[in-house]
């Protein structure tokens, strides 16, 4: 079965930074190897063959690269680029650092393609942009989100395709409850939450122009979902995370930087967007 693929209307532009970027995506990740790929590098002949076999480790099945100190590629060079890449090219990596951060998920008749928003390019590119989201179909014909759900049969209004500002602290309060319940990446984290307590919820901060924007592809991102857990448990989690974003933002002042940190903890998550879709479910949302 073929399926149309939409594309978010800044996806084409987007190009990794490799050693301008300052959050690399080759550090504090596990990165599995695909089977064929596997395959290829246990006959690769040469040095580098064997500088990779001696790098990468079986683990319940599944190969991986062993992990230096920080969680580090073994193979991400100190000026922040990728030696595999500039011993070879790029046809020696394995899926994963090929495709990273972009995604492809089916919904119907439809492939939904993006790129994750722990990479600090695709948070520069959505931001680039105050116009609401657009997007494009593979033949070139654009859309709005509200065309693109009517596509979906998702019964959107005009309410649903914006961010509802006007966040209280007994909102803020919830938002932080609900955060605290996913697994934290990392210790960072978990001091960042409870530093946004500490503030006792401040919000009042203006809402960006742009955050519609924010919002729409956090809720595109997670359409996926609206087969399990319901077109109105989707949209409650759009809006959840839109206002843990804000209220990053409200005490850092850092729109882009607030956003890739949520994506790390949230987004790239399966088991955190799990917890948060289920905890909303079961709220009635």
């Amino acid at each position: 079965m073929h399926f149309s693929t939409i594309y978010p209307d800044f996806y084409a532009n987007f190009c990794c930074k490799a050693d301008k970027c300052q959050h690399t995506c080759c550090a504090g990740w596990e990165i599995d190897i695909d089977e064929s790929t596997a395959a290829k590098y246990q006959q690769l002949e040469g040095a580098l063959g064997g500088k990779i076999r001696q790098n990468i480790v079986e683990v319940d099945g599944v190969w991986q690269f062993r992990l230096g100190t920080g969680d580090r590629c073994p193979f991400l060079r100190e000026d922040g680029l990728c030696e595999l890449i500039r011993t070879a090219d790029e046809s020696i990596l394995c899926d994963i650092c090929t495709n990273h951060p972009r995604f492809f998920v089916t919904l119907g008749d439809y492939e939904l393609a993006g790129v994750g928003l722990s990479c600090e390019k695709s948070c520069e590119l959505l931001l680039a942009d105050t116009a609401p989201l657009g997007f494009q179909l593979e033949n070139g014909e654009k859309m709005s989100l509200n065309e693109l759900l009517q596509r979906l049969s998702l019964p959107a209004d005009d309410e649903d395709l914006c961010y509802q500002a006007g966040l209280t602290p007994d909102d803020a309060a919830f938002v932080l409850d609900c955060l605290q319940k996913t697994e934290p990446i990392d210790a960072e984290w978990t001091a960042q939450l409870a530093r946004l307590r500490s503030e006792q919820y401040a919000v009042g901060v203006e809402v960006p122009q742009i955050f519609d924007r924010v919002y729409q592809y956090i809720l595109y991102r997670a359409l996926e979902h609206v087969p399990q857990y319901g077109w109105g448990t989707v949209l409650s989690y759009a809006q959840l995370n839109a206002d843990f974003i804000y209220l990053m933002y409200c005490f850092t002042g850092q729109l882009g930087e607030s956003i890739r940190r949520w994506s790390e903890q949230i987004e790239y998550s399966t088991e955190n967007v799990q917890i948060l879709l289920e905890s909303l479910s079961a709220g009635g949302a």
